[in-house]
C-alpha cells in the first residue's frame, strides 16, 4: 500500500510539472518526448535523441528535477554544464535561472547539432569538447543509447579536451553553480582544488565504477570547502550528490 501511495505521489508531481511546460504526462511507460515546452510566454522546439535514455533523463531532469535546480537560490548567475548530451539540463537551468549565463560542454560529435539546436532554443552556449583535470585528446565508447556515452584518455583520440580550469575561465571568476555528469570523468575532476575554491554549487550524478567509493566521494567534496546537502544512490553504482560552498 505504502509503495502504491508513493508510485501515485511521484505521477501526481510529474503530471503537474508536465503541465507547468505545456504538454500532458500519463505514464513513464511508453512516454513519449514532446516536440516542444513552454518557458513563461514562449514555446521552445526541441530536438532530441529518440532512445530510451533520453527518455528517463527527460523525465528525471525536466519532471522529477533530479538535480534539485529548484532547492537553489534563483539568484544564479552562472552555470556550467559538463556532461551536456542534448541540453536537458542547461534547458531546465534556463527555466529556473531566466537570466543566468550557461556554458554547456558535450564531447560527443554525434549529439552537437541536437545540442545546438536545444542551445537556441534555450538561449545558452555550448562546446564540442570533453572537460577533465588537464587539457588534451580524448576517444569515446559508445553506450547502449546516447546517454552512456563514456570519454577516455587518448593522445590519438580525435576528441578535444580542456581542462576544468579553462572552462570555469571562459565563464568567469567565480561560478555559481557546476553540474556534472561526465560517466566517471568526476572525479579526475574534483582533484583540482585551486580551481573549485572558485565555484559556490555542485549538483551531480556520480559513478562509483569509476573506482571510488561513496565514502570517498563525499570526503573529496568536503575537502573542497562543500557542504553535503543531499546524496542517494539511484542505482547499485550510481546516484546524485547537491553541495555548497561553506
Amino acid at each position: 500500500m505504502i509503495q502504491t501511495i508513493k508510485k501515485l505521489l511521484i505521477l501526481k508531481r510529474r503530471k503537474q510539472a508536465a503541465r507547468q511546460l505545456g504538454f500532458d504526462f500519463r505514464r513513464a511507460a511508453g512516454f513519449e518526448l514532446p516536440a516542444k515546452i513552454r518557458a513563461d510566454s514562449r514555446s521552445l522546439s526541441l530536438n532530441l535523441p529518440q532512445d530510451e535514455g533520453t527518455r528517463t533523463a527527460f523525465v528525471d531532469v525536466l519532471l522529477d528535477d533530479c538535480y534539485r535546480l529548484r532547492t537553489f537560490p534563483k539568484n544564479i548567475k552562472t552555470v556550467l554544464d559538463i556532461g551536456a548530451h542534448a541540453g536537458l539540463f542547461s534547458l531546465a537551468a534556463r527555466l529556473n535561472f531566466p537570466d543566468a549565463i550557461i556554458h554547456a560542454y558535450e564531447p560527443n560529435p554525434q549529439l552537437l547539432p541536437l545540442l545546438s539546436h536545444q542551445a537556441y532554443a534555450g538561449k545558452f552556449s555550448f562546446f564540442g569538447e570533453a572537460v577533465g583535470l588537464v587539457a588534451g585528446r580524448m576517444s569515446l565508447d559508445s553506450g547502449a543509447d546516447s546517454v552512456q556515452t563514456r570519454a577516455h584518455r587518448n593522445e590519438q583520440g580525435d576528441i578535444h579536451c580542456t581542462s576544468f580550469a579553462a572552462a570555469v575561465a571562459k565563464l568567469g571568476p567565480t561560478i555559481d553553480l557546476v553540474k556534472m555528469d561526465c560517466e566517471g570523468g568526476e572525479w579526475e575532476i574534483l582533484k583540482d582544488e585551486v580551481t573549485w575554491a572558485k565555484v559556490q554549487n555542485i549538483t551531480m550524478e556520480f559513478h562509483l565504477w569509476a573506482g571510488y567509493s561513496l565514502e570517498e566521494l563525499k570526503a573529496r567534496v568536503v575537502k573542497l570547502g562543500f557542504a553535503v546537502n543531499h546524496c542517494h544512490l539511484a542505482g547499485k553504482d550510481f546516484g546524485l550528490l547537491q553541495a555548497a560552498r561553506n
